[in-house]
């Protein structure tokens, strides 16, 4: 009778609704001063199961739709369980407890009750859920709620996505529409809501509001963000393509360039199932050199050809995109690796595995290298297009600040330092290629150490003071060789942390260390 005089309360009488409304809180008042005993209480609980008239025992609630398409009897247990199951996620992101047995009984039971009185004829996963959550926000348990939230999109947003507009339809200009990037946006969409979830809400904000910005958060907790890779690697110990072995094809050491060349490319192709951002070679030229050992100019700008082309028609990267790729380059050999051993076919050519070889034997082959890539570039493609990767990372280095005068006259048909860098710089004006390393200032210690970019403008570096097996990673020593990479890029919001300073640069200080140690936490 209550429940029937509450639905229609609205359609009493203006001056009758607040004599009601006191009757309903006196009411309650007397229950809570005079408490039912237990027992009655528990013949109070929701009744699910009826019978009909020919005696027959039938649930009240309709059977379940589970995601997964199965039918299943209602059965508040499974609540309760799967609280318990769930929740204890929150001791491992936020350092809290999970729910109690007795907790989700009562969560199990206060869900039951609404199901009965909503008299719905069909019920599914998605809406136990939900209403499990409302009543977990309710009393208050905002990080049980996060664990146990369903993270998607609802159909018309997850249409929109494959008519080629909604989420982040022009958020990445690599992509483009196709059947694999409406794949890759709805997997971005759960993947972004799992993992702002997944993180402390402090964080979550901080990123939500702008004030830091986690870049490719859809990767966030399953995959590094860029990384620069040894070609050395590649050449002494072959190409496995999968890591293991046991999906993909597993290639030797390259004997000939072109395989070479060719193992390059698939090293950085098969690499982006892995990775969130870009992937580049580290002193490309320089390692692949001995490759081009006695060929023509022609030969060696086929190869660059190859290469270019190669990295531009692998529509294969994330969502269907090219492969965000980078390969620095040097206009010679570096002065750090003129007198160490070559690593390619297979063998370390030390003197011990094989007769010894210098980098500094295919000087001749960089600057031929530097020349063809250079002209590949500024020639574009068969419709005159500019190449967008690989891009191009330029070292200026002091090592190529002053000509080797002697090589210079020895090789006339080479162009110089000056005239390969001149190159390169027309290269810029022209289509704005090339990105440039200025290893010129001391603190940069060009011919120490190496160093490269990545994504743009990610500094890797390492030398002796940094890694206490740079010596053996020089000389290629068991394997070992650089591997320079990045876990997570995080960016702070400078322009805002000034504004909020206004004027005070204590402020300014404060808020840009607040933002630095929320980076640093993530």
């Amino acid at each position: 009778m209550g429940k029937y005089i509450e639905v229609q309360i609205t359609d009493l009488m203006e001056e009758h609704k607040e004599e009601l409304y006191n009757a309903f809180a006196a009411r309650k008042e007397q229950k809570q001063a005079n408490p039912e005993p237990i027992a009655k209480q528990k013949s109070r609980e929701v009744q699910t199961i009826q019978k009909t008239l020919g005696g027959s025992l039938v649930s009240i609630i309709p059977k379940v739709r589970t995601t997964d398409g199965h039918l299943m009897d209602w059965d508040r247990d499974t609540i309760v369980k799967q609280l318990l199951k769930e929740t204890k996620l929150c001791e491992q992101f936020y350092g809290t407890s999970g729910i109690n047995e007795e907790e989700a009984k009562g969560i199990a039971k206060e869900t039951e009750k609404r199901i009965k009185d909503m008299n719905v004829k069909f019920l599914s996963g998605p809406l136990v859920r939900e209403l499990v959550n409302i009543i977990l926000l309710e009393h208050g348990h905002t990080e049980w709620r996060n664990i146990s939230t369903r993270v998607g999109t609802p159909v018309f947003d997850a249409y929109r996505i494959d008519m080629g507009s909604g989420f982040e339809a022009r958020d990445n200009a690599n992509l483009q529409e196709n059947a694999e990037t409406s794949h890759k946006k709805k997997a971005d969409k759960m993947s972004k809501e799992q993992y702002l979830l997944m993180i402390p809400p402090k964080l979550a904000d901080s990123h939500l509001n702008g004030d830091i910005h986690i870049h490719d958060l859809e990767y966030f907790g399953t995959r590094a963000f860029c990384q620069d890779w040894d070609l050395r690697y590649f050449f002494y110990y072959g190409l496995m393509p999968d890591g293991s072995g046991t999906k993909a094809s597993v290639a030797g050491p390259a004997k000939k360039a072109e395989v070479a060349i060719l193992h390059a490319v698939k090293a950085l192709g098969s690499a982006q199932t892995n990775f969130a951002g870009g992937q580049g070679f580290y002193n490309f030229l320089t390692f692949i050199a001995p490759y081009f050992e006695g060929m023509s100019y022609d030969q060696v700008e086929q190869l660059t050809q190859m290469f270019v082309y190669e990295m531009t028609q692998m529509m294969v990267a994330r969502g269907g995109q090219l492969v965000f790729s980078s390969v620095q380059l040097s206009p010679g050999v570096p002065l750090l690796w003129r007198d160490k051993p070559v690593v390619y076919k297979g063998k370390v050519w030390d003197g011990v595995q094989a007769p010894k070889r210098t980098y500094g034997e295919f000087e001749r082959e960089v600057r031929l290298g530097f020349e063809a890539m250079m002209n590949v570039m500024l020639k574009g493609d068969y419709w005159g297009k500019p190449f967008n990767f690989p891009k191009p990372e330029i070292s200026l280095e002091p090592d190529f600040m002053t000509e080797d005068e002697e090589f210079n006259r020895t090789h006339p048909e080479l162009l110089s330092y000056n005239e390969l860098y001149t190159k390169a710089f027309e290269l810029a004006a022209r289509y704005g290629t090339p990105y440039f390393d200025n290893q010129l200032p001391e603190y940069r210690g060009a011919g120490k150490g190496i160093s490269c970019y990545q994504c743009c403008a990610y500094n890797f570096s390492s030398s002796h003071d940094k890694d206490s097996e740079f010596e053996d990673k020089l000389y290629f020593r068991e394997g070992k060789h650089f591997s320079m990479g990045a876990w997570q890029v995080v960016s702070l919001n400078c322009p805002r942390a000034a504004y909020k300073a206004k004027k005070d640069d204590d402020s300014l200080f404060r808020e840009l260390k607040n933002m630095m140690d929320q980076c640093m936490d993530l």
